[in-house]
Formats: structure tokens, sequence, C-alpha cells
């Protein structure tokens, strides 16, 4: 989708047309150029060696407040996002350097670092405000729900950062980075007005302002317009190939096909056993001291009615939240994966780097043959799961989970979101993926546990309590 406020050619010829009609009543490029010759004055000058000496001059000037701006925005943002109190420390310097015009700036800076690096430091300051802020929200806004399936998954600190966590902060960079440099161009050049560096854009405004060279004026004023045009388009498309990059999970040599990528766990195990395990939520006790077998090979299925805490019984499993009592034993060293309640996909991903992020072993090919096996078709594994249907991203989140490398797997309501047809299919799906492993099954659903062929138990001890 193309956003809003998009400029459009016609859009641009209306106001050429205007100000051509303009420059005609006036009659006098004293006071007003006409676009005609403003373009030829700008030919003119782009054949002239100071044209692009004072271009290369001023662009990277402008080009090095940005960078450096864009930088130190990113690396306390970072830093504001990992830890509360410099979060704290840097709101006020951040309001500050928001409020306090520019002029004020401008008189300091040109005490402190001289004429020539005046260009420099204002476009820092005017970045890094607005960086540090847009990074910071992306930051804090990253989706807590899928640094969870990170952790329940092991995936790398790594591959955690690249893909999942810099698609959600991304957009706001971008964002970010389209605002700024637009302000880089209007305070750079206009701090070069003020200090004259020679050989510079502001430094031949000045000049052709002095001896009322009009067409001067409108030439250099149309190439800082281009000039900022390009670098914002440079810069953009220079994010929208890293979004491509980090949405999209390389192929790894030597990935594993279905049958390697299914080995099952080294050394013994007796299933996972329960011993009074009691969790409270608010003075709510939600886990009141459940005993619970798991045995191995098997799938187990849970059944309580909702609100029972099956979910928080998933949780703890999980190591997503701590106990407040009792113990489990059989669960150190076990390689866990899980399907949640929510699908919790990286959305700008399609569904094979959804499944690959977290299982970076098994090949491309054995992805697709698994969607297909699902009822995906290589085109719907093609496109980001936001586009999506739920039944879809259900099963893509299904088969995240089955592919991964695991010898203990939790399924929390797995299978809602699927119409009749598509529930059984996918359960004995399911099923013969996860024969002869073990299987924790939360469900309230009487048919869903028979068609798994479950041995179901109910949650003993638990009490009514949110989930």
């Amino acid at each position: 989708m193309k956003p809003r406020g998009e400029i459009k050619w016609w859009a641009v010829l209306i106001w050429l047309l205007i100000w051509q009609a303009a420059a005609m009543l006036v009659n006098s490029e004293l006071l007003l150029v006409s676009p005609v010759r403003t373009v030829t004055r700008l030919w003119e000058l782009a054949g002239e060696g100071p044209f692009w000496g004072a271009v290369g001059y001023s662009f990277l000037r402008i080009a090095l407040g940005f960078l450096i701006g864009t930088l130190l925005g990113v690396l306390l943002a970072i830093l504001a996002g990992r830890f509360p109190p410099v979060r704290q420390l840097l709101a006020p310097l951040m309001l500050t350097v928001r409020s306090v015009p520019v002029a004020s700036f401008i008189v300091v800076i040109l005490i402190w670092f001289g004429a020539r690096q005046l260009s420099v430091v204002i476009d820092l300051l005017m970045v890094l405000p607005i960086i540090y802020t847009n990074t910071l929200t992306g930051i804090l806004s990253r989706d807590g729900q899928i640094g969870e399936v990170a952790r329940v998954f092991r995936v790398s600190p790594v591959r955690r950062g690249l893909y999942m966590d810099l698609p959600q902060v991304l957009p706001h960079f971008r964002s970010g980075c389209r605002l700024a440099l637009g302000l880089c161009w209007k305070a750079g050049i206009a701090a070069e007005l003020i200090s004259q560096p020679k050989g510079s854009i502001g430094a031949e405004l000045q000049m052709s302002r002095l001896y009322l060279e009009t067409r001067d004026v409108f030439a250099w004023t149309l190439a800082i317009i281009l000039l900022s045009m390009a670098a914002e388009r440079a810069v953009l498309a220079g994010l929208k190939l890293l979004e491509r990059r980090v949405t999209r999970v390389p192929e790894r040599r030597g990935g594993k096909r279905l049958d390697e990528a299914h080995t099952a766990a080294p050394g013994p195990y007796h299933g996972v056993f329960l011993r009074g395990l009691r969790k409270s939520f608010d003075g709510k006790e939600v886990l009141p001291g459940v005993d619970l077998r798991i045995p191995e090979g098997v799938t187990t299925c849970v059944m309580a009615p909702s609100g029972a805490g099956k979910t928080t019984l998933v949780r703890v499993l999980l190591g997503l939240i701590p106990p407040d009592g009792g113990t489990i034993i059989g669960l150190q060293a076990r390689r866990i994966a899980a399907v949640f309640q929510e699908d919790r996909l990286v959305e700008p991903m399609d569904a094979v780097s959804n499944i690959r992020l977290v299982s970076p072993g098994v090949d491309r090919q054995t992805v697709l043959d698994a969607l297909a096996s699902f009822g995906l078709s290589a085109d719907s594994a093609a496109q980001p799961v936001r586009e999506l249907s739920g039944g879809m991203r259900r099963r893509v989140a299904l088969l995240r989970a089955l592919l991964a490398d695991w010898d203990l797997l939790t399924l929390d309501e797995p299978f809602q979101g699927l119409d009749e047809a598509t529930r059984r299919e996918v359960i004995r799906e399911v099923r013969s993926r996860s024969g002869g492993r073990t299987v924790l099954l939360i469900t309230h659903d009487p048919e869903e546990a028979a068609l798994m062929g479950a041995r179901v138990t109910a949650l003993p001890g638990a009490e009514d309590a949110p989930r």
C-alpha cells in the first residue's frame, strides 16, 4: 500500500503551471523567476566547476551531521531501552534539544567550533532527538510475545536481534530518517547562510542575494531541493533493502531433510513430574499445589474448564514464569517446542522464514513440503504471514513447533481458529509427525484429545482463576 500524501506528477505539474503563470504576471525576474528560467540557470551552473565543489562541500557536511546524529541516536536509544534509568536521564536532555531555538544553538556553536563545522553540529542536533525518539519507540513497542518465542525455541541473541527485533524497530527508524533528512538540509543550509564557509552552497546563495542575482537564488534553491530528495530516496531505498534482508532467513548449508530433523533426544528419559506446583497472581491462587505426570513417548492431554490455570501451567513448564513453590523433575536439558494460544509469528516474514527462524538446520524444501501437507501452497508460503488468513497462520505456528528440534512439545489450544474439515486434517498430520514422542496437549475439547490419541487427565487441584 502506498503512503498517503505521496507526490503525484499531475499535482507537481499544476503547481509548476501556477508558478509559471505567476512569473508571467509579475513580469520581473528580479522578483520572481519562472520555472523554465530556473531550470535553465541550474543547467548553466552545473556546467561550472565551482557548482560541484559547493555541492560536494555542503553534501559531505550535511551527510556527516546526519550520520553522527543517527548513530548517536540509535546507540542512546538502545541503552535507554535496556536501562530505564538511562531513559529517565536522557528525557530532559532530548526535550531541551528539541525545544531550544536553532538560532541559540548557532550562536553557541560559532563560539565553540567556528564557522566551518557549524552545519555539521547543527544537523547533528536536529537529527539526534528525532532518531532517538523514533528508535526508542520501536524498541519499547516490540511484541513481548515474540520475545517469549525466542526464549522457548532457544533462538540465539544474534538471530533474535536481526530477525525478530530489527523488523519491529525498522519502521519506526525509517519514519525518523524521513523526517530528519528533510530537517538536515534546511538546517544545514541555513547554518551555512549565517556562517558562510567558503565554497559552500550557503555562501553561493548569500553572494547571489548580495548581487541581486535572483535567478541564481532560485537555481541554488532548486538544487537544494533535488539534493534533499535524492538523499532521502537513497537512504530509504537502503533501509528497504535492509528490511527485505531481515525478513527472509537465509538458507544454511547442510540443512537437514525432514527425516533427519526429527531425531530422538539423546539419553534416557522417564517423563516429567510436577510435585506440589503453586502459582498465584495478585493474591489469587491459580495453581494450588498441582501434581502431574507427563509420561515419556506419549501424548498427555490436560483438560480443565476455561480459567482453571492450564495456560499458567504451560508457561511455568516453558520457563516463562517462575512457580511460587513445588518442583519439576525431568525437565532439565530437554529441548522444548511450543504452540501458544496466539500464533506469535513475525508479521513481515513469510511462512518459510518464520519456521526456519527457529529451525535453521531444516532446509527450505522440507519446510515447503511440510506446508503443502498442511494445505498451504507455495504462493501462500511466500507471502508475509500478516497477509494470510487466521487458519493459515495457525497452521504455520503449528509447523514451526513440529519442525523444531524437540523432545517435549506443548500444545496450548493448538487447533482453535480452524474450520472443522481443516481441523481434522491438521490433527491427523500433527499426530503423525509427533507419534512416539512426548507431547502435552492443553484443550477443553474431548474430541481433539481423542483424535490425537491422547492420555487424558484432569488438572489436579486447580481452581478457577484468570489465566
